[in-house]
């Protein structure tokens, strides 16, 4: 019996180094994960996305090529939404606005920081539509961003 005590004592000392480290945030396994953006074809991005602070809201920059075969038109006034830390975007912008066939364009979403700080991990889930110079039909278009807040 006093065998098993030890070993339960130890076990229990164990746990609560654990459960102290957890508490701290140094075994937060959220910022351990990679940075990573996903946007599919025929909005390809390019690159990772780029999270910065600007005053009161976080910038997401997110460099695209159209490879959609066309002119397009990225719609700047709406069509934007996302979730988890850019639930409400107040502002988006593409620049160029009307990318050719195979030029690169890059998409930025403005978002309110709410109590991020430089360093956190960014989660979003971004869209924008764009549709073809020579058509009406507009179509969406979302990825997602993970990223640590430069």
């Amino acid at each position: 019996m006093e065998f098993l005590m030890t070993y339960g004592w130890a076990i229990l000392v164990v746990l609560a180094a654990i459960g102290a480290l957890a508490a701290t945030g140094v075994l937060d396994m959220g910022n351990l994960a990679p940075d990573k953006t996903t946007f599919p074809t025929p909005m390809l991005n390019t690159e990772a996305a780029v999270v910065t602070m600007n005053g009161g809201n976080i910038e997401v920059q997110v460099p695209f090529a159209n490879n959609f075969g066309k002119t397009v038109v990225i719609n700047q006034t709406a069509g934007y939404g996302g979730t988890d830390d850019c639930e409400s975007p107040i502002d988006f912008n593409a620049t160029p606005a009307n990318p050719g066939n195979n030029d690169e364009f890059i998409a930025t979403w403005t978002c309110p920081a709410g109590d991020f700080n430089q360093g956190d991990k960014f989660k979003a889930d971004l869209s924008f539509t764009y549709k073809s110079t020579t058509s009406e039909l507009e179509r969406p278009h979302s990825g997602n961003v993970i990223a640590k807040i430069q």
